[in-house]
């Protein structure tokens, strides 16, 4: 029962601006895996390739321990984007997986997040909906 409360909250992960990315993250991405868009708050980073969302949540008080979670595009069953606006402090992207893991990135209102979210619901749709198009 508490497992089943558990998986309807999500997991938030809040993200400052866009941001080049580290070496740290770069390390565990595939040989043929580029990146595609980048995401930092103070310790924590996000990076969007074309097969998968990876983030880097730092743990502790130093932020030496890192617990990376990978979660590719087939994985989403539906996801939705909330754009900043009017007195929104923030903007977010809620991402809904299989096994009813809902995952919330949320983005820290400033005149440049704005856009890169716009890039961010982008690459998702491209990687999600378009490439399970069938071709022809």
């Amino acid at each position: 029962m508490l497992l089943k409360y558990l998986r309807l909250k999500p997991t938030i992960y809040f993200f400052l601006k866009e941001s080049e990315p580290t070496e740290t993250i770069m390390e565990k991405l595939c040989d043929n895996e580029t990146p595609l868009i980048c995401f930092s708050s103070l310790r924590d980073e996000m990076i969007m390739t074309e097969r998968r969302i990876l983030i880097a949540d730092r743990k502790g008080f130093w932020g030496k321990k890192i617990r990376y979670v990978s979660l590719p595009y087939s994985s989403i069953t539906f996801y939705t984007v909330g754009t900043v606006g009017g007195l929104d402090l923030d903007a977010e992207i809620l991402l809904n997986l299989r096994g009813n893991v809902k995952i919330q990135l949320r983005f820290l209102r400033s005149r440049e997040i704005s856009e890169s979210i716009h890039r961010a619901y982008e690459i998702i749709t491209q990687y999600f909906i378009c490439s399970s198009c069938p071709s022809g």
